[in-house]
């Protein structure tokens, strides 16, 4: 009977195990093709003037510079307006492999360099409005929108 438990206990550990690295291979995929459209858009956002339009989302960079940079899974924010730097592309890492790289779930090219924008509840708790905007992007489907 024991023999019979620790077969089964193994067969659910390997199954455990397969869909685990099923998974992986998957989010590895994403991470791929999301580094894949950063190397599509960086030579668009390299060329742009420091006194163009300005754009705050992926859906106008597409619009104004027909750059068909499509998110597979998270949605992107693509803008020209950040803080020092002349633009931004952020999105967020799907696979543990990328996110042990990188140190960080939340990928930003050049790098994040949005001000603190303090938000206060109360006396007892504050936080960055702005981080937890672009996390909520980033984190769901372009078809949501933050509230």
């Amino acid at each position: 009977m024991k023999e019979k438990i620790l077969k089964w206990w193994k067969i659910f550990l390997i199954s455990i195990l397969w869909i685990f690295i099923l998974l992986e291979c998957y989010h590895i995929f994403v991470d791929t093709y999301n580094f894949r459209q950063l190397e599509k858009a960086k030579p668009i956002l390299e060329s742009i003037p420091l006194d163009a339009k300005t754009f705050y989302s992926l859906e106008e960079f597409n619009d104004q510079y027909n750059a068909e940079i499509k998110p597979v899974n998270n949605c992107y924010i693509v803008s020209n307006y950040s803080w020092r730097e002349p633009y931004i592309f952020w999105f967020k890492l799907e696979s543990y492999l990328y996110i042990y790289i990188y140190g960080t779930q939340y990928y930003a090219y050049p790098k994040y360099d949005v001000p603190y924008w303090q938000k206060c509840v109360w006396w007892i708790w504050c936080y960055d409005r702005n981080w937890e905007s672009f996390q909520y992007i980033v984190s769901h489907p372009c078809e949501t929108s933050w509230e």
